[in-house]
């Protein structure tokens, strides 16, 4: 049946799933014709009860722990020939998974069995599933994808029904039509482009190639969705904001160069989209649109700016539809010292600006969820140059997952932050910065990264660090791989416990 490489004995394998819930699940069945045994292998009884959620059983057939004829689901190697009468309905992917703050990240294949091998739809914060030596689930060569087959068999020398038969073939095409491969989902952090580095930002690959390196362009152009924050409008438009210290601004034009750098979606909630005033802030919002570059936490009025970015995530499955993905963008800066708030900053009704409305972003993070999309919400807070994550951060993402979000990622701090879960959600505090030049930041705060997320199921099943250098003319790939995966890893062991520390914690904000 499942190969060796599964590292479980088939003998323990096939266990009988719950007749009990399965009949729950179903809703009545009328024994007026046969009955079937149901069984699965180990990890994948909620596909089985999924599978039958979606394929209802015929109405006079009937379950029965000692029917003759037997309904099985079963894992079986690419390599390996399935049995006669099973029906293919999809991959399942296993994994090792370890604690959020193991310092392991890619594991040989011999390592993951000796973890142990789970389904990967069961690996959900405070775990996350391991690469195989670099491959992530879903990757050419990784080592643990099987085969399902739907299979029907008698234990005596009966003949199985034709009826049952068209159903178990309907039921498998409908599973494997709907089945999913994993997809990365890859977010960098603050991103600025001061003026001497402008002719690369607009020089086309080359350009691109000398301000973000080829192995960071191929990292973010490889993963399904590449997302970061947009820290400065793009305009030549507006004066000074006298309210601000820093004034930052970049040329027309750069939403289609971070579009071809491979960037998918830009958050723009965030404390400079207002440097340069209104004009620079609209003219902004033009140039995203004009180069078809999606954006979140942004809008001529409250509406747009609360409005969830819905993006394909992944390949299209035999079905003909990907996975969805739902961004949500918010913004909650502390008051700076010349006085520029995020109220300041605040869209409204019919004004323009960004989303500082607690209200509306759980609202908009509520309809997402409903309607089935992978949520992430794009936030940009807390304290600045700091490792931790401020009590405010903590507090606000806690309700965001309460809401429905499956990921929170926050910008602002620009320092990488570690993470932390929350009934099953993953919360990355903080990206730091990913392009900054221009700047003379401290050291501390030029190190940083790209975090990838593997998102299977509607959950981040795990993460990976690329780690890059943020320079004062540029960024690049950090050789030191190790380093960054130890540092990520200790700040990560810095908040255990601290998604179980917010689970009292209720939505301030009534819901609508």
């Amino acid at each position: 049946m499942i190969s060796s490489d599964a590292a479980k004995p088939a003998s323990a394998c096939l266990r009988a799933a719950s007749v009990m819930i399965l009949a729950a699940a179903l809703g009545s069945c009328h024994a007026r014709g046969g009955q079937l045994r149901l069984a699965a292998e180990a990890g994948l009884e909620p596909r089985l009860e999924a599978m039958l959620r979606t394929s209802p059983l015929p109405p006079d057939w009937s379950l029965a722990d000692d029917a003759a004829i037997s309904l099985s689901l079963a894992e079986y190697s690419p390599q390996e020939a399935p049995p006669q009468g099973s029906y293919d309905c999809g991959i399942a992917y296993r994994a090792a998974a370890v604690r959020l703050e193991d310092g392991r990240y890619s594991v040989t294949a011999q390592a993951a069995r000796e973890l142990g091998l789970d389904v990967l739809e069961s690996i959900a914060p405070p775990l996350r599933a391991l690469e195989v030596e670099g491959r992530w689930p879903g990757s050419p060569g990784y080592p643990f994808a099987y085969r399902l087959g739907l299979r029907l068999s008698r234990s005596d020398k009966g003949r199985i029904p034709g009826d049952m038969s068209q159903w178990a073939e309907a039921a498998a095409s409908r599973a494997a039509a709907s089945d999913r491969t994993p997809a990365i989902l890859a977010a960098a952090g603050d991103m600025q482009v001061g003026p001497a580095q402008w002719p690369e930002l607009l020089g086309g690959e080359k350009g691109l190639v000398r301000l973000f390196g080829r192995s960071t362009l191929d990292r973010l152009r490889g993963a399904d969705l590449a997302v970061a924050n947009l820290e400065s409008p793009v305009s030549s438009r507006g004066e000074p904001n006298p309210e601000k210290r820093f004034h930052f601004r970049m040329p027309l034009g750069s939403s289609e160069a971070m579009l071809s750098a491979g960037l998918d979606l830009l958050l723009f909630a965030n404390n400079h989209a207002f440097d340069y005033g209104p004009e620079a802030f609209d003219d902004t919002l033009g140039d995203l649109r004009s180069a078809g570059m999606p954006f979140a936490g942004a809008g001529s009025g409250l509406a747009e700016a609360a409005a969830a970015r819905f993006l394909d995530i992944g390949p299209i499955g035999a079905g003909g539809s990907a996975a969805r993905a739902a961004f949500v963008g918010y913004a909650f800066f502390p008051k700076e010292s010349l006085g520029f708030t995020t109220a300041a900053a605040a869209a409204g009704p019919s004004s323009a600006g960004i989303l500082a409305d607690e209200a509306a972003a759980l609202a908009s993070i509520r309809e997402a969820a409903a309607s089935g999309a992978f949520v992430v919400v794009l936030a940009h807070g807390g304290s600045e140059y700091v490792e931790a994550p401020s009590r405010a951060a903590k507090e606000l993402y806690a309700r965001f997952v309460d809401a429905g979000a499956a990921l929170v990622i926050g910008s602002h701090p620009h320092l990488l932050q570690g993470c932390s879960s929350r009934s099953g959600s993953l919360i990355a505090y903080s990206l730091g910065n990913f392009v900054f030049t221009d700047e003379r930041e401290p050291p501390a705060a030029w190190k940083s990264g790209i975090l990838e997320f593997l998102v299977y199921g509607g959950k981040a099943r795990g993460f990976r660090i690329f780690p890059v250098i943020a320079g004062y003319e540029a960024t690049g790939a950090d050789p030191d791989t190790a380093d960054a995966e130890a540092r990520l890893s200790r700040l990560c062991a810095g908040l255990v416990g601290e998604g179980e520390a917010y689970e009292g914690l209720r939505t301030s904000v009534a819901a609508p």
